[in-house]
């Protein structure tokens, strides 16, 4: 199997809620994507899993059996055409994946080696993508977001350096009142104190603040890359909300500074302000707020 060590871009031309065209070049390390609106990062998250899923591919639902479908889609109601492409690296190479979505369903798809001759469309793309180690594209849900993607912790030794960077990382943030553990399942969490930046009712063992999620992820990137020599990209979601100015850049700082000394590529998703944009070198969605009054 092929391993997708990099992504080097990627573009789509709308999404639901993030209904503009959108491009990025990536860079080797760290990329900071930013976003007006949490939704917007949470839905480029989720279309960028569906790039590299393999159980999403339903051309059918262009077929004569849906044509009432395609009919709304035709006159602009419910339903979009959304298409997609990303050029990524492997070990072997340099791709161009190209995938249209209608809905949440993939209707065609096509995979192009930069470079050569070899190509594949339909259902040859997606055995395919079954055929590489594929990027971790971390969502924002409540069920699993306070899992283990990225590396579970099999032994006391792997779960203790866990445990370690992320509390060092939190510190060296700011954040001076939180303790955060995982258990041998691979589940986190954190211990906090009244007055806490993320407070709860008490000291006791919550679920991990959005925040805290992204030192979880980065934490399993570095010891995956340490453990066995290679981590896939990473994308990941910060959820800004709860964070003043400087925690903000804190955080987003920290990520850059470990990506590029571990030789890992991150990318996060931060629905940021502009004065946060202004100091920290990020990509930038369009504003919304600017078509609030046509």
């Amino acid at each position: 199997m092929e391993s997708i060590t990099e992504i080097v871009s990627f573009s789509h031309d709308g999404i639901h809620r993030m209904w503009y065209p959108f491009s990025a070049k990536l860079q080797t390390n760290s990329t900071i994507i930013s976003a007006e609106n949490f939704y917007e990062i949470s839905e480029l998250m989720m279309l960028i899993k569906s790039m590299f899923a393999t159980n999403n591919h339903s051309p059918e639902m262009v077929s004569k059996s849906n044509i009432s479908g395609a009919r709304k889609f035709l006159v602009g109601e419910n339903i979009r055409r959304t298409e997609c492409s990303i050029i990524f690296k492997t070990e072997k190479g340099q791709y161009f994946l190209q995938r249209c979505f209608f809905g949440n369903y993939s209707i065609e798809a096509k995979l192009q080696k930069l470079g050569s001759t070899v190509s594949y469309t339909g259902d040859e793309v997606i055995k395919m993508l079954g055929k590489f180690h594929k990027p971790f594209v971390i969502g924002d849900e409540t069920l699993f977001g306070n899992g283990s993607m990225i590396l579970k912790p099999d032994s006391d030794f792997t779960r203790n350096s866990l445990v370690a960077l992320c509390n060092s990382w939190a510190r060296m943030v700011g954040i001076q009142d939180t303790n955060i553990d995982v258990d041998h399942g691979g589940r986190w969490s954190s211990t906090e104190s009244k007055g806490s930046v993320f407070p709860n009712r008490g000291r006791r063992k919550v679920k991990l603040a959005s925040p805290l999620r992204i030192l979880t992820h980065l934490a399993q990137a570095v010891v995956r890359k340490r453990k066995f020599g290679f981590c896939p990209p990473i994308f990941s979601p910060l959820n800004a909300d709860s964070l003043n100015e400087f925690e903000a850049i804190a955080f987003l700082d920290l990520i850059r500074n470990v990506s590029r000394e571990e030789s890992l590529q991150f990318i996060v998703g931060v629905n940021s302000k502009p004065e946060i944009n202004s100091i920290i070198d990020v990509i930038s969605t369009p504003k919304l707020s600017i078509y609030s009054n046509y």
